[in-house]
């Protein structure tokens, strides 16, 4: 690989695993798959599972019962394929799906979905480009928006992306509906372009909505990433002050710990800080929201610059100030 390119090709592989995390952290805490249960809005606010889907996206039901039947069959494969994250065989079964039902939007979405998650970005902007030719007039989805946006931040297109999420958002405005992993995913948004103040505005609405739900590991995660921005607005006290909050109530997360063991070496407080690295490191279950749930990170992963502001996407100060610690910390049992 050339030299010129290298960095770019880090730092997008850094984006998709970033979504990635993103999106397996909000299925670990919401137990929310988006094919089985889409966001979709029309002036009713209505949602629903293949009856109402077809109903709204205008094209009449193929006349056959066999291929009704096939069409029914090829969607229970996909979306089961797709919540065990099966994700080719998912693309096959929407792929026939799609032959047997070519004029309906919904299936064009529900494949982008499938490629987004695929890291296939092109791809399923390409698919959300034809669902959106194909909807009616009168209504839009929600959760084509938001997994546009993610398309669009996986190929770096932030604005795109910031047009996505503020559509979706303002969409559910309008119906007394508040989507609080929309404005989580807007806040990163805002963070990629260096609005520490509007990404934390997001970030803190998001865990309010989350806590309303009681929707603890997701207000955790929410809450947690409000307070990291307080490190590029030059409010580090308060940053500890919220991070320590989060910490007590996510008592199986490292990476706030390790965060509040950054600020407390940049403080002076060595000691401290080692010791709130070494609880973290070895007494907390790696990076679990919940006992026999997927691992999110590692010790060892916080001593990694690319992966702290390509993938986890921490403030640039806060991670230089991350790999000082871990750089300096042998020294203090010297």
């Amino acid at each position: 690989m050339a030299p010129a390119t290298r960095g770019r090709t880090t730092a997008c592989y850094g984006v998709r695993k970033s979504i990635q995390r993103r999106r397996e952290t909000m299925r670990s805490a919401l137990s929310l798959f988006l094919t089985a249960m889409p966001l979709y809005t029309t002036p009713m606010g209505r949602s629903g599972g293949l009856d109402w889907d077809r109903q709204v996206s205008g094209s009449p039901l193929p006349s056959s019962p066999a291929k009704q039947k096939a069409i029914q069959d090829a969607y229970d494969i996909a979306r089961i394929a797709y919540s065990e994250q099966r994700f080719d065989e998912a693309l096959d079964s929407y792929g026939i799906v799609i032959s047997l039902d070519p004029e309906s939007f919904v299936w064009y979405e529900r494949r982008g979905q499938v490629l987004v998650d695929a890291n296939r970005f092109r791809e399923a902007l390409n698919d959300f480009e034809k669902a959106v030719s194909l909807t009616p007039d009168n209504y839009k989805s929600v959760g084509l928006l938001a997994n546009r946006g993610l398309a669009h931040e996986g190929l770096y297109m932030w604005n795109e992306a910031l047009e996505d999420y503020n559509e979706a958002i303002s969409i559910g405005s309008s119906i007394g509906n508040k989507y609080p992993y929309v404005l989580n995913s807007r806040g990163n948004v805002h963070a990629s372009l260096g609005q520490w103040d509007k990404a934390r505005k997001d970030y803190q609405d998001s865990a309010e909505i989350f806590q309303k739900q009681r929707m603890l590991s997701a207000t955790v995660f929410a809450a947690g990433n409000a307070a990291l921005m307080l490190t590029e607005m030059g409010e580090d006290e308060k940053a500890l002050k919220e991070l320590n909050a989060v910490a007590r109530r996510g008592p199986a997360s490292i990476d706030f710990r390790a965060a509040i063991a950054a600020l407390q070496w940049n403080k002076g407080e060595k000691e401290e800080a080692a010791t709130t690295w070494s609880a973290a490191c070895e007494n907390i279950r790696s990076g679990q929201l919940r006992k026999g749930g997927p691992n999110y990170d590692s010790c060892g992963d916080f001593e990694d610059e690319t992966w702290l502001s390509k993938i986890r996407r921490w403030p640039p100060r806060l991670t230089s100030l991350m790999i000082k610690f871990t750089q300096e910390l042998p020294g203090i049992y010297s």
